[in-house]
């Protein structure tokens, strides 16, 4: 499966990560031979669309998916941290809000847009600006960002022979390009904004990256146009349970590698596996807190993931992290972060907010940083989302006739993606060696003179009105005010000008920056 053809150069390497035969990773479900229907043990009624048992019709259990070189018989996947947490039927209802939302951080976001307020009327097709997909290394030493809508993100790096005047590697992270990310094209949630170019603009993509088969990131018409356009050069990384789809859909078995937690695999050029001055991409499949479903009945029998991927050149170390969909921490308040005292910008305020703190958060992303290094880029969700969402976005009405409630679910609000932005790169800057990233090869020091940069994912695309842009951008601005980072709206950052999101001055060297882009444009951390 490694190795290399005429039509795809890029040669692949997986390690598998050991385990031992008498116990499973804490992640798998295996299954009961008397109850072929898995029962979680903490069960409610509130997570029957986020966490349904899959009916397994074998006496005695699935046989799928592989676990590493060894065949296991594994009936599903969970959440093994005490963070993962059902809410009771009285914490849900206690979150419900219907009516107007009236989030002070929907002015905070409003205050800013001066001259050109957020309307839900698209801008006309001939006014959208293209994506420039261009690279040039001198002015993109590491990394090219591109959002494309929702998680959808193309992140271009070095070349592996620059010497040679190679293209740049290409990779692709939960694409979705229809404008529905539903089992149908004609009914489901609607993009708010169509994609900023199609999969055949794309530059041929050299790897494709894939979070969990929830329909807004596994979209079948947008894999299959990619497959199509780069057959020459893709594969498709995938945590485990995931092969079979794509294989099924016609995609050929040899490029589509299915990984669990903690498994790695090297795309490098053909004599780049043991040569210290040749560039490489480590790539390790991650934890994530989430869940899986796409029928239904088949809730979380495939695995969820994030990514992390470890861009190696001569004399050079740049770390990249896609979180996918996530959660970290659930909070028992509806009130929970306090936002701004009023719309206006609050950077002089002195209010400083405490974290809540009465459940636990999610110990995988600390576990990633010191496992492999902090990461330089991070591309983290922003937006809530829910179960609730994705039925409202079936009933178009203003919010103050809509039958269906706002609700914090599962995923990461912006409070909480910049605590993770802060706990995953806090150790930059300390003279210490990563003594502890043992899944590394050659991991190097943790100080790296990259400054932390973060792009904001899983926002603003599937949404029923412009009113939830301004609050998620509002929330995210003030979630950095009160943690220490420079919120932005483009790198580099600048200083004061007419129309733009940056409240202060040019941010300092080393200090991290929080970026929030317009659909399909493009930045390049250094």
């Amino acid at each position: 499966m490694g190795n290399p053809t005429p039509s795809n150069p890029l040669q692949l390497h997986v390690n598998r990560k050991p385990q031992r035969e008498s116990t499973a990773p804490p992640h798998h479900v295996l299954p009961t031979r008397a109850f072929p229907l898995r029962l979680k043990p903490r069960s409610g009624w509130s997570s029957y669309l986020s966490y349904l048992p899959p009916w397994d019709p074998s006496p005695g259990g699935r046989s799928c998916p592989t676990s590493n070189a060894e065949t296991k018989t594994v009936a599903g996947f969970r959440n093994p941290w005490p963070s993962w947490y059902t809410p009771t039927c009285f914490q849900v209802w206690h979150h419900l809000s219907w009516g107007e939302d009236q989030d002070p951080c929907v002015d905070l976001a409003a205050s800013h847009l001066r001259h050109s307020p957020v309307t839900d009327k698209l801008p006309e097709k001939s006014k959208r600006p293209h994506p420039d997909f261009s690279f040039d290394s001198s002015t993109s030493p590491h990394a090219k960002v591109t959002w494309l809508g929702h998680a959808g993100v193309l992140v271009q790096l070095l070349p592996f022979d620059a010497a040679k005047g190679s293209r740049p590697t290409r990779c692709l992270f939960d694409p979705i390009f229809s404008m529905r990310c539903s089992p149908s094209q004609r009914a489901g949630p609607i993009r708010a904004y169509p994609p900023p170019c199609r999969v055949q603009d794309l530059p041929p993509i050299d790897a494709v990256f894939i979070s969990h088969n929830h329909f807004d990131h596994l979209d079948h018409d947008t894999i299959m146009a990619i497959w199509k356009s780069s057959e020459k050069t893709v594969r498709f990384f995938v945590p485990l349970g995931n092969r079979t789809w794509f294989v099924d859909c016609g995609i050929s078995e040899e490029r589509v590698t299915e990984m669990d937690w903690w498994d790695s695999a090297t795309l490098c050029s053909p004599s780049g596996k043991d040569s210290s001055t040749t560039s490489s991409l480590q790539i390790w499949c991650t934890p994530a807190q989430h869940s899986s479903v796409r029928v239904g009945i088949d809730a979380n029998s495939t695995l969820w993931s994030s990514w992390y991927l470890r861009r190696q050149t001569p004399g050079d170390i740049y770390r990249i992290f896609f979180a996918g969909d996530t959660g970290y921490q659930f909070h028992g308040s509806p009130n929970w972060p306090p936002g701004p005292l009023s719309g206006k910008n609050t950077q002089t305020s002195n209010t400083q907010v405490s974290d809540d703190t009465e459940y636990p958060p999610c110990p995988a992303f600390a576990e990633i940083r010191d496992r492999l290094g902090p990461p330089n880029l991070l591309l983290l969700p922003v937006a809530v989302g829910s179960t609730y969402s994705y039925f409202r976005s079936f009933v178009p009405l203003p919010d103050w006739i809509n039958p269906f409630p706002r609700h914090t679910s599962i995923h990461m609000p912006p409070w909480d993606a910049v605590r993770v932005f802060k706990l995953m790169t806090e150790l930059l800057d300390k003279d210490t060696t990563n003594e502890g990233a043992s899944e590394c090869s050659d991991p190097g020091n943790f100080p790296n003179p990259h400054p932390p940069v973060a792009i904001a994912i899983h926002w603003d695309t599937f949404v029923t009105e412009g009113a939830e842009v301004l609050k998620t951008l509002g929330q995210l601005e003030w979630a950095c005010q009160q943690h220490g980072v420079h919120f932005a709206r483009s790198l580099p950052v600048p200083d004061k000008e007419n129309g733009t999101y940056e409240p202060g001055e040019r941010p300092g060297k080393k200090v991290p920056v929080f970026v929030a882009l317009n659909h399909g444009q493009s930045v390049a951390p250094r």
